[in-house]
């Protein structure tokens, strides 16, 4: 900051002789930089006409200046101008003469001057009325500020920024005389905020021309992954277009993948909720051997394409609803749980919800610090976690230990028989609560469960007859759509049979209750009685694969 020593007594006379001087010196503006949004000067208003006339007087464009003026207006860069141009004088205001002319209400005529000093720039407020700006406090007059590599200058509708590649970039807020304002006028330039992502202009201003997915194949992309335990990952999934997705919450997707070369399809429950609908959520746990879980976790990384199909499932709080609802989910089957879960939560829905999930270790907790919220946040959540192995580590548990028993529930649920249970985890966790529930005398009309949900396999195994172990008679099943004639037993379900052959048939809940694995089916079969198909299904040629034994030879329609 240096003061006018050398300048005439008379200010206000000295710049009416040095602006209305026939000497002043005509600096060539440079169009903005490519990746910069520039208008052209006329849009303006009359603001860049004097630059036009400089441009078009074959004054040569200085390309490759380092050191420049960027004039904002907007958000858009309106001049670039190299500051190598400039003589020692640059006049900013309203007049028609002005070096850089610019048109605003609150502009004075005559408003700023940069002055080049021995290769040095310097700025000055002409206006002691509006005045300009340097870090939001207001220049005195007949004070000088050296300009500094980045520093903002902001008058009324502009904003002036200063590239110079030798000055030093910081400026001393102590050494400035400045005056401190209470309230910056809106007339001041303001950058604009952020535009909003292309999703949210969809969601609130074109909400009927963005498409909605609620069934069929599409591909989406990895917007994200989620360590979420040290052998279970989330994968978040968008799509390449504005989309919002439609289901259920507690249904499952299926992937369709190529593995080696090899079409491969395995289904997941979403962990996501359509209370959230530009994404989905899968949440995948690693299975020792397992071919799909590990490949997720090994090889998909972000940015990745994937192929899904659905929605399906009927495991849903949607289908039963219910005031009062019992979840109980243990390892990775927690994840369409917590979709029904974070869809209560989100909605605000009146149900009283209490949880409760079984790890075999707190490390080995899934969503754990989601629980913690969901209990903080909502007073209709009650959460509680068992763990049901040691494990090493210095953490102390507080909460509940071992498998699920009646003294668990009967302490954490005293009003277990007024609530509906959804429950999924691997099938002898599953076998247990169902067995305490009846040995409690639950309605079990109110129970609803799903097989182990988070992962469903169609793997060929390496040795079909030892993996189904055959027994009895013998029937040929051809499944017509995979061009496959394999040989069954009428022991082994059909469902079970087209997985044994990496064959993939939809399912649920494994009890002949979904309806997912339905298929068409030519031949004889003996159907268990647990089964709920209804007469006119069955009539019209169709089974239940997951409680249908073969009969005869059979021809299924997958």
């Amino acid at each position: 900051m240096i003061k006018k020593d050398n300048l005439e007594q008379d200010d206000n006379a000295f710049w009416r002789k040095a602006f209305f001087s026939d000497h002043r010196s005509a600096h060539p503006l440079r169009p903005a930089s490519h990746g910069v949004t520039a208008q052209h000067p006329e849009k303006i208003g009359d603001a860049g006409e004097f630059w036009l006339k400089q441009l078009f007087q074959g004054r040569p464009i200085e390309q490759n200046a380092s050191d420049t003026i960027r004039v904002y207006k907007s958000g858009a860069v309106v001049y670039e101008i190299p500051l190598q141009n400039l003589k020692w004088k640059t006049i900013i205001g309203r007049h028609p003469d002005a070096d850089l002319q610019l048109e605003s209400q609150k502009m004075a005529m005559l408003h700023a001057v940069i002055l080049n000093k021995d290769g040095k720039y310097y700025i000055e407020s002409l206006d002691g009325n509006i005045g300009t700006l340097i870090k939001n406090k207001k220049l005195k007059l007949k004070t000088q500020v050296q300009l500094r590599d980045g520093i903002q200058i902001d008058i009324p509708g502009y904003r002036l920024e200063f590239s110079i590649a030798n000055a030093p970039g910081t400026v001393d807020d102590a050494a400035l005389e400045t005056v401190e304002l209470n309230h910056i006028p809106d007339f001041f330039y303001k950058a604009p905020p952020p535009p909003p992502s292309p999703l949210l202009i969809n969601l609130t201003e074109n909400l009927g021309r963005t498409n909605i997915w609620s069934e069929g194949t599409t591909r989406l992309k990895v917007a994200d992954i989620i360590e979420e335990t040290h052998d279970c990952k989330t994968f978040r999934l968008i799509s390449e277009e504005p989309l919002l997705f439609s289901y259920k919450p507690g249904q499952f997707i299926t992937f369709i993948l190529n593995i080696n070369g090899q079409e491969v399809r395995r289904s997941y429950s979403m962990s996501s909720s359509p209370s959230r609908p530009h994404l989905l959520e899968v949440t995948i746990k690693r299975i020792p051997g397992g071919l799909v879980s590990n490949w997720f976790c090994d090889h998909v990384k972000s940015a990745d394409l994937l192929t899904i199909k659905g929605p399906a499932g009927k495991f849903t709080c949607f289908n039963y609803p219910a005031n009062k609802i019992l979840f109980i989910g243990a390892g990775s089957g927690i994840t369409p749980i917590v979709s029904m879960c974070r869809w209560i939560a989100d909605t605000a829905s009146n149900v009283d919800v209490k949880l409760l999930a079984s790890f075999k270790s707190p490390p080995d907790i899934i969503f754990r610090k989601e629980f913690e919220m969901l209990s903080a946040r909502s007073r209709s959540f009650h959460v509680a976690v068992t763990v049901t192995s040691k494990w090493h580590g210095t953490e102390f548990w507080t909460g509940f230990t071992g498998r699920v028993n009646v003294h668990m529930l009967n302490m954490f649920v005293p009003d277990i028989h007024e609530r509906d249970i959804f429950l999924c985890g691997p099938e002898p966790f599953a076998d247990n609560v169902k067995n305490l529930l009846r040995a409690m005398d639950y309605d079990m009309s109110r129970f609803h469960t799903e097989s182990y949900g988070s992962g469903r396999s169609a793997q060929e195994s390496a040795d079909v007859a030892k993996s189904l172990q055959l027994k009895g008679p013998l029937h040929k099943v051809t499944f017509t759509r995979s061009g496959k004639t394999v040989d069954t037993d009428e022991n082994i379900t059909l469902l079970e049979l087209a997985e044994a052959h990496g064959i993939e048939i939809d399912y649920s809940c494994r009890s002949g209750t979904c309806g997912e694995c339905e298929v068409k089916c030519k031949g004889n079969v003996n159907v268990s009685p647990f089964c709920e198909i209804d007469a006119k299904t069955r009539n019209a040629g169709f089974i239940y694969a997951c409680c249908s034994t073969a009969a005869s030879d059979l021809e299924l329609d997958i």
